[in-house]
């Protein structure tokens, strides 16, 4: 198969995770797959060094005019057959050159974010020949929003197990922190959803109960930066360390003794994957989301989201059980290996361009 990506935004997060996955493991079982995606974004850079085929374009709605004939021409140029999109800007670019074309059109839905139900909202959803949801959790978004059942599937996010192994080094050595500190951490994007800032709350209540350290990775920059760190009372920042963005996040995982997810609005979570595919006992928002694979005090233990009381509780629980910690990180590997490897998105992917390209001719 000849299959397009596109992708709009520049930053790295859990989607753009996908998308690389996606193309690199397709890549791999001898498809030709490319990606089209925002001038100089992160993907881009990662995507190349991955030896996939990339075309760095404007994609923003105000470049429509330019962005949708470029499609065109790499569709037409490359023998597309297959069309995916993942963000609403590209969405819009790549859905129309696929259209014109006359290729297959997937769209991908990664988050939980209302769906519109203006004409225009309508109208491109209404071209996919299939939609992809990364979890129950957004497919029922969809369901609520109108969107018909039988354009719909789920294939979930996934994780390179072999990557993201217990038996990878720690970085403690290069943070200068000592083999026997307590270390608190979250790896996530910073976005308001993501909910670091009661995390930074909560160290301040467990920081008084226990001596730990709290290490963040994901891009930060100023001002937001110190409008973060101001969440910690004076004489805990120096105990906050912001990594910024990192291409050795298994390390960084490693380093981590509780891997602390409060986001209040995820659609599926590669960051929580990722942990848990670590070995790392969680602490997670008890949202909808993280219930499909999450059972309290087997694989991770929930709290109340946006609750930073709740969350040093729960955080503080965990320290004093030592037992517990490690039987949760044993158990929410296994749910990974189980439910989010990397091989049965790819098959799951594969076989559902397959019956997209088998039932259109």
């Amino acid at each position: 198969m000849n299959i397009l990506n596109t992708e709009t935004l520049k930053k790295w997060g859990g989607q753009q995770n996908r998308v690389l996955s996606e193309a690199v493991g397709l890549q791999k079982r001898g498809h030709h797959v490319i990606i089209a995606c925002h001038i100089g974004s992160v993907l881009a850079q990662k995507a190349k060094s991955a030896g996939i085929k990339v075309f760095e374009l404007n994609m923003v709605k105000q470049a429509h005019l330019v962005t949708v004939p470029k499609l065109i021409n790499i569709i037409k140029t490359e023998n597309i057959e297959i069309v995916s999109t993942h963000s609403s800007v590209d969405s819009w670019a790549g859905g129309i050159a696929a259209k014109l074309t006359g290729r297959n059109l997937v769209r991908f839905r990664h988050n939980l974010y209302p769906v519109g139900k203006d004409p225009l909202t309508k109208l491109i959803y209404s071209m996919p020949d299939r939609i992809i949801a990364i979890s129950d959790t957004v497919k029922d978004v969809l369901v609520q929003h109108g969107l018909k059942q039988e354009k719909l599937m789920v294939i979930p996010d996934a994780v390179d197990t072999g990557v993201f192994s217990p038996e990878a080094d720690d970085i403690r050595e290069e943070l200068e922190i000592s083999p026997d500190a307590l270390v608190i951490g979250n790896t996530s994007t910073f976005t308001e959803v993501k909910g670091q800032e009661y995390l930074l709350q909560a160290f301040n209540v467990i920081s008084q109960k226990v001596s730990c350290i709290l290490l963040f990775a994901g891009r930060l920059i100023e001002p937001a930066k110190s409008r973060y760190l101001s969440y910690v009372n004076p004489e805990f920042r120096n105990k906050v360390i912001f990594l910024g963005h990192r291409d050795d996040v298994q390390q960084v995982l490693k380093t981590i003794n509780i891997f602390v997810y409060p986001s209040f609005l995820e659609g599926l979570g590669t960051a929580l994957l990722e942990a848990m595919a670590m070995e790392r006992p969680v602490a997670v928002s008890d949202i909808p989301t993280f219930r499909n694979f999450i059972t309290d005090g087997e694989n991770g233990v929930f709290f109340k989201a946006r609750n930073n009381e709740a969350l040093s509780e729960k955080i503080i629980s965990i320290i004093n059980n030592r037992d517990l910690m490690y039987s949760i990180g044993k158990k929410a590997r296994l749910t990974i290996i189980d439910k989010f490897g990397l091989n049965k998105m790819i098959d799951d992917t594969e076989n559902c361009y397959m019956s997209i390209l088998n039932s259109s001719k």
